[in-house]
């Protein structure tokens, strides 16, 4: 008896495995429940059977699948498996978003809203009046007195002579305080350095000729002592790049560049985010030193998959040069981040030159399958072949939350 039972269950098991492979039950298994794409794009999904589709599609059937386009919004495509088990899935389409490629060199000169604290200066006595009154590194001091302060020098000025009790506005983040700032042991003075702007090289990502932004960089920019980010306007100038600093492991590399028009800037920056500073810039500069002949479509999350791509940054001079790449992971993420792929660089060229990803390279745009599907942001401190990169529809798009997949856990890497 027992010996049939046996018997009984191993048949059970094979039919099942067998069963596993026939095409209505393989289909099943590759049916999608759901699926993004842009009003540019068709979608073909396999069938079996003739489907049942809504009005506003048109389809276009084929032997073993149909192939969808639709305007933008949401549909369903239904099926039904062995003819019988109904299925649904869920199309969401978005309008098609079209933008002229960067890589660029770009100066970048950040003015933040107020002198940031970077560092206390104690007196004779051994006393910070701003430590001692609890303004923290990294704090932002926006008037004195209700007099406004935008620079180091502006606040020196409104300092000057000012003998405690006297009043600061300081921003925290998003928070404001007011502090009273009182005499302690006599100290004449706040006792604080403080810095106004950030100033480097980084990489243009794209310019969007239907609004006239740009989006460039793919990280925040923060301040190089407290690591705070820095709330406030700029400018972006064109630059050009005079040295290549190599990184290898354990030591990122660096580009070494110089502005080339710092009289006259070709963008103005208003936003400085989690997905790179962004602003109103000049047509003409980005049509006419694009790597490209026109405008291309920005991909959704969900169409950038991993193999090969091509980066687009300047090595030397103001030479924009597309380099080899291999998108080795995607991160199927429910909100956005600046995380969302892994990159390894495989140009001989880029490899010789400068060992792989560099400080400098924040921004570079990446292409694949003829769409702009992300900017680099790190490189890895261990491998600087590798690094990650930020989709470039959440650039586009920081506060989209429509994804349904989570986020991958992050490795050790440092802003390119």
């Amino acid at each position: 008896m027992a010996g049939w039972l046996r018997a009984l269950k191993v048949a059970v098991l094979v039919a099942a495995t067998a069963l596993l492979w026939t095409p209505p039950v393989r289909h099943l298994v590759e049916l999608p429940t759901s699926v993004e794409i842009s009003t540019d794009d068709e979608i073909a999904l396999p069938s079996f059977h003739p489907f049942s589709i809504r009005t506003c599609v048109r389809p276009v059937d084929l032997p073993e699948a149909v192939t969808v386009t639709a305007d933008a919004g949401d549909f369903d495509v239904t099926d039904r498996v062995f003819g019988f088990i109904p299925w649904r899935t869920r199309v969401h389409v978005q309008p098609s978003e079209r933008v002229i490629v960067g890589g660029q060199a770009v100066g970048i000169r950040l003015m933040s809203d107020g002198p940031m604290v970077i560092g206390y200066r104690r007196a004779a006595q051994g006393i910070s009046l701003a430590e001692a009154h609890h303004i923290e590194l990294g704090d932002v001091i926006l008037s004195v007195d209700g007099v406004p302060v935008h620079t180091a020098k502006d606040l020196q000025a409104a300092l000057r002579g000012k003998r405690a009790p006297f009043r600061l506005l300081v921003a925290r983040g998003d928070k404001l305080r007011e502090v009273e700032i009182r005499d302690v042991h006599g100290v004449p003075e706040l006792g604080v350095y403080v810095r106004d702007k950030a100033v480097g090289v980084g990489t243009l990502t794209f310019y969007d000729p239907a609004t006239g932004r740009f989006g460039a960089l793919g990280h925040l920019v923060t301040d190089a002592d407290t690591g705070q980010p820095i709330q406030g306007r700029g400018s972006l100038y064109e630059a050009a790049i005079t040295g290549i600093q190599a990184g290898k492991a354990g030591l990122p590399g660096e580009k070494k560049g110089v502005f080339t028009g710092a009289s006259k800037g070709v963008g103005e920056i208003d936003e400085n985010t989690p997905y790179g500073v962004f602003g109103r810039m000049d047509a003409s500069f980005a049509t006419r030193t694009s790597p490209l002949a026109g405008p291309i479509p920005v991909a959704l999350p969900g169409q950038v998959h991993t193999g090969p791509a091509v980066m687009y940054t300047v090595l030397g001079g103001q030479k924009i040069q597309a380099f080899q790449v291999v998108i080795e992971h995607t991160a199927r993420q429910m909100t956005p981040s600046t995380k969302s792929m892994i990159i390894r660089v495989v140009d001989p060229k880029l490899l010789a030159a400068a060992g792989g990803i560099v400080q400098g390279m924040s921004g570079s745009p990446i292409v694949q399958d003829g769409r702009l599907v992300g900017a680099v942001t790190h490189v890895f401190v261990s491998d600087p072949v590798r690094g990650y990169g930020v989709y470039a529809y959440w650039m586009l798009h920081p506060n989209k939350h429509e994804l349904t997949f989570a986020p991958t856990q992050s490795e050790q890497a440092q802003a390119a």
